[in-house]
């Protein structure tokens, strides 16, 4: 139940995208990767647990989200939004013993994910694009943590990066599930059909991630090799949901909260 609430994956990848950012930071100080690593999954979760009071009803409605503890009545709302303001006032702490500024684009990702992402995502879907932006600011939050300038066009080329990916990997996830979001009536105005325009998009946005991706080595963030994972690693997501979305508009009802990946 533990695992479900706070979605400790998905926290400990944010949380490694900060760190990222710390690494990647010229002068950086090792010393705070650890109160970085750990404000970063506290505000996270506290993230995940504001979204599922929010969206209780809509998680009840889809296969894949329907043993979430509150969507399913194991746990009520009161308690959890207590856990949320604990772990985010302690993740806020922890960024400030870094650095100011990484506590302040932490509070403003988690504004931008509970305050427009989520209400946003009944009714347009344009909820993507504060959704994606959130998510952009995890390496950003190391890059601060480390004493970078705000403004540095190579924090700014990370989070950019990251804001690419998440679009082509989000529409893959929404094609996988389709079915899902229609029955919670998410993303209303998305075109979900299985053999819809979004598969080619999906193909053709990765394409040209990498193309930006080859922007690391040139601008000095990282060097050639690392820059050739990462391009490796930016397509294996996406394109391996794009082989399978024939699989799935054949059986879209066999997705299973066990064996889904939690988005």
């Amino acid at each position: 139940m533990i695992t479900s609430l706070l979605r400790i994956r998905l926290c400990g990848a944010v949380a490694a995208a900060a760190l990222t950012g710390l690494l990647l930071c010229p002068g950086a100080h090792l010393a705070a990767a650890l109160p970085l690593a750990c404000g970063t999954w506290l505000l996270a979760a506290c993230g995940t647990m504001l979204n599922q009071i929010q969206e209780r009803h809509s998680d009840a409605r889809m296969i894949r989200t329907r043993n979430r503890p509150l969507a399913a009545g194991r746990l009520r709302p009161p308690a959890v939004l207590v856990a949320a303001t604990v772990s985010g006032s302690l993740g806020l702490v922890l960024l400030a013993l870094c650095n100011w500024r990484s506590a302040m684009a932490g509070a403003a990702a988690l504004l931008c994910y509970n305050g427009l992402y989520t209400p946003l995502k009944k009714h347009t879907a344009l909820a993507l694009l504060p959704g994606a932006c959130c998510g952009s600011l995890a390496p950003c939050l190391g890059w601060l943590a480390g004493g970078g300038r705000p403004g540095d066009h190579r924090m700014v080329l990370l989070g950019g990066l990251l804001l690419l990916w998440q679009l082509p990997h989000f529409w893959s996830f929404a094609l996988r599930h389709w079915a899902d979001l229609q029955r919670a009536g998410l993303f209303p105005d998305l075109p979900l059909q299985p053999a819809g325009p979004l598969r080619g998009l999906i193909f053709l946005w990765t394409f040209a991630l990498t193309v930006a991706t080859l922007l690391l080595p040139t601008l000095g963030v990282l060097p050639r090799w690392p820059t050739a994972l990462l391009c490796l690693v930016f397509w294996i997501g996406p394109l391996r949901r794009w082989w399978s979305l024939r699989a799935a508009s054949a059986a879209p009802e066999t997705i299973t909260p066990a064996t889904a990946i939690d988005l």
